[in-house]
């Protein structure tokens, strides 16, 4: 009987090319990738590491208004000096810087929307309690705020200045005193500062707007201040009531 001649495996020789190729193409792929992030800013590297870790980022929890654009859910990036402002992105860029280098980060709050900027001052940096007149100190910010709202005036519409209070036993009428407050600051304002004074408006809300309940002496305190929102336009109310609403809501959340 004949014998089978084995057929001879045949060898590709050439089969390490493919492994080759495919270690070019994620050498190139990688070497893309990493040009591409030569000149990726801090958001989108930061969405970059969540997708692959999300564990990795810490996300914020400070507040961010619902009415404001995307700058403001952002920390000022630059120094400004007063001779520089002259609209309102640079107005919020000064104020925040005013309120970092001062360390007033927790007596003012500067926030920026779309056609607006407000500024939250706590009560006590202006007035003592149950008084509508202006501490020395506070004297010295008013100077500094009535500087900057200067160079700011011919871009902005209104300046209006609301008073507010807290539910809580007092000798004095909330609404009396917070509208009293609201006046003492807007002269100030208008006494050297701002050359068209219809621009300015003055507001008592009493405890009647609070922006945290009043069941603590904590939130009571976020109630007590004094807010000056400056605007491009007339139509500020809608775009303040939604920055309430959201920091409303912030509070029942942390309560």
């Amino acid at each position: 009987m004949a014998r089978r001649e084995k057929k001879k495996k045949t060898v590709n020789k050439d089969a390490w090319l493919n492994t080759y190729a495919d270690m070019i193409t994620l050498v190139l792929v990688f070497f893309i990738f990493l040009y591409s992030m030569s000149s990726i800013d801090n958001q989108k590297y930061e969405m970059l590491v969540d997708i692959f870790n999300p564990n990795a980022t810490e996300k914020p929890t400070g507040q961010v208004s619902a009415t404001a654009d995307p700058d403001a859910a952002t920390s000022p990036q630059k120094d400004i000096a007063v001779e520089d402002v002259v609209d309102l992105e640079d107005l919020y860029q000064y104020l925040s810087q005013y309120a970092r280098e001062n360390g007033m980060e927790d007596s003012v709050q500067v926030i920026k929307g779309q056609d607006m900027v407000l500024v939250k001052f706590m009560a006590p940096v202006f007035f003592e309690a149950d008084s509508a007149q202006i501490k020395p100190e506070g004297q010295a910010i008013l100077a500094d705020m009535g500087k900057v709202l200067s160079a700011v005036e011919p871009s902005v519409k209104s300046i209006r200045i609301d008073g507010h209070t807290a539910q809580a036993e007092s000798t004095v009428n909330d609404r009396d005193l917070s509208t009293d407050r609201a006046n003492v600051v807007l002269e100030y304002f208008e006494n050297g500062y701002i050359a068209d004074p219809g621009k300015l408006l003055a507001v008592g809300y009493g405890m009647y707007r609070p922006i945290a309940p009043n069941d603590t002496e904590e939130n009571r305190a976020r109630n007590r201040r004094v807010e000056i929102l400056i605007s491009q336009n007339d139509n500020i109310q809608n775009e303040l009531d939604k920055i309430y609403d959201e920091e409303k809501s912030q509070t029942e959340v942390k309560n």
